[in-house]
């Protein structure tokens, strides 16, 4: 991975942990951590992406962004993985906090959990994998592209 990637991969995911995602277009403090595992997961997406085994989507931005995220993020609820109620979905590159409500039913752009709910960090890009059935779930685990605390 190219030094200039690196880094600008750690600014965009070192945050603090608030409501406001990229979409927002908010600027983010790059030297705090914006939740624990997160770098993690992006770095193994950034593999998954170089090694051919998943792809990018491409980019989008502001309302255009969040509206695609969104319809992915509710295809995914659809997907019965059995999520319990009330887990968190952390979008790790754009720091968006969803929450798995009720069955056919999620919340988007929450706010982080304050307890010890259950966490499940993705990325867009593992999401837009399993959205379009490139990746299953249990695979994207295996592969460390989520992570589920």
């Amino acid at each position: 991975m190219n030094q200039p990637f690196k880094f600008l991969m750690i600014a965009t995911l070192a945050s603090p942990m608030s409501w406001a995602c990229s979409y927002d277009g908010q600027f983010n403090n790059p030297f705090t951590e914006s939740y624990p595992g997160a770098l993690d997961v992006a770095i193994a997406t950034q593999q998954a992406i170089e090694q051919q085994s998943i792809v990018a989507p491409p980019p989008l931005e502001g309302s255009k962004g969040l509206r695609r995220v969104t319809w992915w993020l509710n295809l995914l609820e659809k997907m019965s993985l059995n999520l319990p109620k009330g887990t968190y979905i952390y979008l790790v590159d754009s720091q968006l906090w969803s929450q798995y409500e009720t069955p056919n039913h999620i919340a988007i752009h929450v706010q982080p959990p304050k307890d010890k709910s259950k966490v499940v960090q993705l990325t867009e890009a593992t999401l837009h994998n399993l959205i379009n059935k490139r990746l299953t779930y249990k695979q994207a685990l295996d592969l460390e592209l989520i992570l589920e605390t």
